[in-house]
């Protein structure tokens, strides 16, 4: 039952990757419409605002105090646009509040704070999702207001349900499958069919989001060793285990997580530790040493950043990552904005509602490069060595080299505030 269900899965998967092609032209037209229409409206009533200021603009202090008739008021109004006086104390306080203001935003938008929070589009790249509009939803024109419902209706009434049982489908058929494969793998000879086939089922459920990957550099895929990458969310275990085979090493989680966790086990040898115990973080090197001198086992992957950044940077990496090995196999990956925002915010969303942002998103678009192998130099510190390969990544994927402990996230004044 299960095999007939997993080969259903990928047939459709693969369908849907076919399908991907006219999706997403569709959309890109859709999104250059409304794009071009919403800029044209900026415009229109920017100049309708300066024709205003340009001609209408007058100073009439003895306005309030002039009683005359509503059909004499309602012609006033339409040529000058009233500004009251002021006095100098008043004009003072603003002069000071706005330099006050000023100073504020210069100390919440520094280069650290905003790498916490989703990235804007940039401008004229609307993507019909509300939370990446810059202009307020009410100041939109009715054509654009209706395009704009329907692309909520067919997001959430058809997307939504669709990629949710999809997902939970992969639920059942992903713990299944590492179980059968988790008996394969005890044979040698099979252990290539089983790896294989766990590619399979993690290429489905990325499909199933969806996700397009697109892998650069083939050639320098890590077949051994350690892996260190850059972190944006949850899904990049996803989106690089559909291509290389990872042995992984994170925090020991209870409930779903925890079942995903124990399924993954019986195909490689994973490394789960609990942070809160310092016998297991030591313990957690020694295995790792002991992983890196074994060439039969798969390559390491992990994220030296230790946190979620907005992928518009890369920043510190741990030291520990790179005390380990002489020998690093860098990957940068980076995520496109045009069909929705892969970021997780975990300081302020939970993951039942970052899943809900990717499953009414239009999908998720992403690049991974490979890099060559990199060796650590003779006298070279692991803290100037994890410099190094981080300013690699950054350059590659084009993102910003930034020096800061990626943990300011947890400790970041509240913007609110």
């Amino acid at each position: 039952m299960w095999l007939l269900l997993l080969c259903f899965g990928l047939i459709f998967s693969y369908g849907l990757v076919a399908f991907q092609a006219f999706y997403l032209g569709l959309l890109d037209r859709i999104f250059i419409w409304t794009s071009r229409y919403l800029t044209e409206e900026i415009l229109a009533n920017e100049r309708k605002e300066l024709q205003k200021l340009g001609k209408d603009w007058k100073r009439n202090p003895k306005a309030k105090g002039q009683q005359k008739s509503k059909q004499n008021k309602r012609k006033r109004n339409k040529k000058q646009l009233l500004r009251p006086v002021r006095g100098v104390l008043c004009e003072q306080m603003q002069m000071c509040c706005d330099m006050i203001a000023e100073g504020m935003g210069l100390v919440m938008e520094d280069e650290v704070a905003p790498r916490f929070v989703s990235a804007p589009l940039p401008p004229g790249k609307w993507n019909l999702l509300t939370r990446d509009l810059n202009v307020p939803l009410g100041m939109l024109s009715l054509r654009l207001k209706l395009v704009w419902l329907l692309a909520l209706l067919f997001r959430y009434v058809l997307l939504m349900p669709l990629r949710t049982v999809t997902c939970l489908s992969c639920l059942l058929v992903v713990p299944t499958t590492t179980a059968v494969i988790g008996v394969l793998c005890k044979l040698p000879c099979n252990r290539r069919a089983s790896r294989w086939l766990l590619r399979q089922c993690l290429n489905m459920t990325a499909n199933f989001v969806p996700i397009l990957r697109r892998y650069h550099n083939p050639e320098n895929r890590p077949t051994k060793g350690i892996c260190v990458c850059n972190h944006t969310n949850p899904l990049d275990v996803l989106i690089l285990s559909c291509d290389v085979h990872y042995s992984l090493t994170g925090q020991r989680h209870d409930g779903i997580l925890g079942v995903f966790q124990r399924s993954l086990s019986r195909v490689s040898p994973h490394m789960w530790f609990d942070r809160r115990e310092p016998e297991e973080r030591e313990a957690l090197g020694e295995a790792l040493r002991k992983h890196v001198q074994c060439p039969d086992k798969p390559p390491i992957l992990l994220f030296p950043e230790g946190t979620c950044i907005n992928n518009s940077a890369v920043m510190q990496f741990r030291k520990g990552s790179f005390s380990v090995s002489d020998i690093v196999y860098p990957i940068a990956i980076r995520y496109g904005r045009r069909y929705g925002e892969a970021y997780w915010d975990s300081t302020r969303y939970s993951m039942f509602r970052y899943m809900l942002m990717l499953v009414t998103a239009w999908c998720l678009s992403c690049d991974i490069w490979y890099l060559p192998p990199v060796a650590r130099l003779p006298n070279e510190s692991p803290v100037n060595f994890a410099h190094r390969v981080k300013g690699m990544i950054a350059d590659q994927a084009g993102l910003d080299n930034l020096p800061w402990d990626g943990n300011l996230k947890r400790v970041i004044t509240d913007r609110d505030w």
